[in-house]
Formats: C-alpha cells, structure tokens, sequence
C-alpha cells in the first residue's frame, strides 16, 4: 500500500492507489492528489453511485 506525503510546497510526493481498481499512482509532485488512474475509472464510480442512488429512492 503506497502512501503520499504533502510537502511544504503543498505538493503530493510518492503512491497512492486508484480508488477504484487500487494500483499505485506516482503523484509525481502534483498540486492536487491523482485519485483514479484514468477517467473511465471515475466515470464508472461516478455512474455506479447515481444508478444505486435512484434504485435506493424506489
């Protein structure tokens, strides 16, 4: 399990896993944490929480 640290510069330096399939993303010293390794990967978690969302109201 990877872990990224906020450095003093308020960027992101080592892993941190995708929240949808868990490989490990290099933040590379991003400003803004890298969360899903691709945008299908948070479109398909995006489009899973509304459909359960609607199926949840009836």
């Amino acid at each position: 399990m990877g872990q990224a640290r906020l450095g003093d510069d308020g960027r992101y330096e080592g892993d941190l896993p995708c929240r949808y399939c868990g490989a490990l993303l290099n933040q590379n010293g991003r400003r803004r944490a890298r969360l899903y390794c691709g945008p299908w990967h948070r479109t398909k978690t995006y489009v899973t929480r509304a459909v359960l969302l609607v199926v949840g109201l009836f």
